[in-house]
Formats: C-alpha cells, sequence, structure tokens
C-alpha cells in the first residue's frame, strides 16, 4: 500500500508562496515617483523636479531676454531716426544762419553806401552855400576818404573879410567841421586894360560831418515849378 504525505509539500508550499510574495514585493508607485514618505528615494524625486523646473526656468529666462532685446532695438531705432532727424533739422538751421549772416552784412553795406552817398553832394552844396559874393574858389581836393571826407579849399577873396565870412558861413554849416586857414596872401589880378586889382588868395581844410541824429537833409535835384 501506497502512503503519500502531504505535509511537508503543503508547508513547503506555504512558505515557498510566502517567499515568492516576498520575492515578487516590488517598489510601490509612491516609491517610483521617489516620494520619500512611502519609501522612495529622494535623490530621484530631486532630479526628476529639477527635469521639470530647469526647463521652464531656461525657456522664461531666453523669452525675457528675446523680449528685452527686442524692445531695446526698438528704442535703438528710434534714437537712430531721432538722431538723423536732428541732423537734418541742424544741417537746416546751419544752412539758414548762414543765409540770415549773408543778408545781414549784404543789407549793412546796402546802408553804408546809402548813407555815403549824400555826403559829397552835403559838402558841395554847403560850401556853395558859404562862398561869400566876395569871394570865389579856385580848386577843391580831397584829402580824406569817406565817410569822413576831408577836402582843401583854395580861393580868391576881394579883402580879408571876405574870407573870414566864408569861414563862418562854413562852420554853422551842420555837415561841415574842423575848418581851418592854411594860408593867405595878398595878389593883385588883371583887369581890363593894364589895370590890376588886390585880391587876397587863401587856402583852407574842412571836413564833413553827420548832422545829430544821422539823418541827412534831402532835397529833389530837379525843383518843381509847378506847371502842369
Amino acid at each position: 500500500m501506497i502512503e503519500v504525505n502531504l505535509l511537508p509539500d503543503s508547508q513547503g508550499s506555504r512558505g515557498g508562496g510566502k517567499r515568492a510574495k516576498k520575492k515578487g514585493a516590488g517598489p510601490s508607485l509612491g516609491g517610483g515617483l521617489g516620494l520619500a514618505g512611502k519609501g522612495g528615494n529622494p535623490w530621484s524625486t530631486a532630479l526628476l523636479l529639477a527635469g521639470l523646473v530647469v526647463p521652464l526656468a531656461a525657456g522664461f529666462l531666453w523669452w525675457s531676454q528675446r523680449s528685452s532685446a527686442a524692445s531695446l532695438q526698438t528704442r535703438l531705432d528710434s534714437a537712430t531716426a531721432d538722431s538723423a532727424r536732428l541732423a537734418e533739422l541742424r544741417q537746416v538751421s546751419d544752412s539758414l544762419t548762414a543765409r540770415r549772416t549773408e543778408i545781414r552784412d549784404r543789407v549793412a553795406l546796402v546802408e553804408q553806401l546809402d548813407r555815403n552817398r549824400f555826403v559829397w553832394p552835403h559838402m558841395m552844396d554847403e560850401i556853395s552855400r558859404a562862398v561869400p559874393r566876395m569871394a570865389w574858389l579856385s580848386s577843391l581836393r580831397q584829402t580824406a576818404p569817406l565817410p569822413d571826407v576831408g577836402v582843401q579849399i583854395q580861393g580868391i577873396a576881394a579883402n580879408p573879410l571876405a574870407i573870414t565870412e566864408f569861414v563862418r558861413n562854413l562852420e554853422a554849416s551842420d555837415y561841415i567841421t574842423d575848418v581851418r586857414i592854411l594860408g593867405s596872401q595878398r595878389q593883385g589880378l588883371e583887369a581890363d586894360g593894364d589895370n590890376t586889382i588886390a585880391a587876397q588868395s587863401f587856402t583852407l581844410t574842412a571836413r564833413f560831418a553827420e548832422p545829430e541824429g544821422g539823418a541827412m537833409r534831402t532835397e529833389p535835384i530837379i525843383a518843381n515849378t509847378g506847371g502842369g
């Protein structure tokens, strides 16, 4: 008769089952995620979080730097455009300034010429007005240029009183100054036949002077006769 002892096998099976259960027990889900509270590895958790955070941080920094670079480029382009516009405005301003200086110089030249164009007419007119009846002029020579024109006058008078009158008339003029007698001498003038007339030759100098206020008197060259 054959006997089969099943008890050792049963215990062995139970023991083997327990060992198999222990051997087959792997890491839990929490351990796979690296949660230390459930028996996971903390370094794995740190590496996993670093793998998620670092790309996000790098992406944010790249986007921020790119935005800053774009903003700076926009400001640089605006500043460059403003600089070019200001350079053009400065060039136009310099051109206008040079033009204004040129016009001012031309106006000053025209004013100078216009002011001096009446010097000789006034001086000749005043000298002719000052000559008395008993004197006449023989020469008139310029001794100083514009604007302070100086002249040397030579003439003949019937007597010294006529010379004195001529000098006083010149000094009374608003356009004549610095009247000086350089000299005078008695001489005889030929008359009709063999007769001679005693006369007095003289030489004097004078200088043009602008009237007070700088305004010169002007009169028409051709007087209005009132005719139709």
